[in-house]
């Protein structure tokens, strides 16, 4: 099996029962693995159920008796996002009994009722329901089919998150014009240089925070914002919901795609 390049995927596995009213700028996907849940969706009520793939900017909230979902935010740029539009096909939601059949749900049910499951359990689970969804019709980015000068950007950006990063400071580390590396990102990874530090800078704040190893105020800053309301301002923009609300609200976070 290839791997899914998940950069541009944020993943929570979480126990978050209610959620109101909201949107968000990705894509998202949710499917619980217990029990079914109601949505409202523009004004118009959805009962009984087991997931759903809804478009950007649409306005819904989700409420579950027992909480337990894979919840995926799909930036609507990138690679993967381009596959949900296609599968969206200009509809503003579809119910993921029209992509999975019953015996897959099943399964996805039965593997998450399984006791002491770890977090590669939960990582291999996750990666798998992305297959289905997909279908396998990916071409997923892998070092053996991405430019070496990307590699190195990448690399670049990863040691360089705390410090000021512009196209400008990257493109001179791979000796390459602005406007050859903003066209070679975009390319390659399917997404705007600008857009891609977000992501990447977000999945460190969080990724920080839900280890331990700095609060909020504090990852917030070394990561590239300016203060923790500045970070929720982003994140909120991009994904509808507060970081804090989803850590203060659930009992279980379980971050899966940080992929730094």
């Amino acid at each position: 099996m290839v791997n899914i390049d998940t950069t541009n995927v944020m993943c929570f596995y979480t126990d978050i029962s209610v959620v109101d009213v909201h949107y968000h700028s990705c894509y998202q996907i949710v499917v619980s693995t217990k029990m079914t849940y109601d949505s409202v969706i523009e004004n118009k009520q959805y009962k009984n159920l087991k997931g759903f793939i809804i478009d950007k900017y649409t306005k819904h909230s989700c409420t579950a008796p027992v909480g337990s979902f894979l919840v995926y935010y799909v930036e609507s740029k990138s690679f993967l996002g381009k596959q949900l539009k296609k599968i969206l096909n200009k509809e503003i939601f579809i119910d993921i009994e029209t992509i999975l059949s019953k015996e897959q749900l099943n399964k996805l049910k039965l593997d998450f009722s399984k006791p002491d499951l770890t977090t590669a359990d939960i990582k291999n689970l996750s990666d798998n329901l992305l297959y289905d969804i997909f279908n396998l019709s990916i071409k997923p980015l892998t070092k053996e089919n991405t430019d070496d000068r990307i590699i190195k950007a990448k690399e670049f950006i990863n040691q360089n998150l705390s410090e000021s990063l512009t196209l400008e400071k990257v493109a001179n580390h791979i000796h390459l014009s602005q406007e050859r590396t903003r066209h070679l990102f975009l390319e390659q990874v399917e997404l705007p240089f600008s857009q891609y530090v977000l992501w990447k800078r977000i999945k460190a704040v969080l990724t920080s925070v839900i280890q331990g190893k700095q609060t909020f105020f504090d990852a917030s800053l070394q990561y590239g914002f300016t203060d923790q309301s500045h970070f929720n301002r982003f994140f909120k923009r991009m994904f509808g919901i507060s970081a804090t609300v989803i850590l203060k609200n659930s009992r279980f976070v379980q971050f899966i795609y940080p992929e730094l």
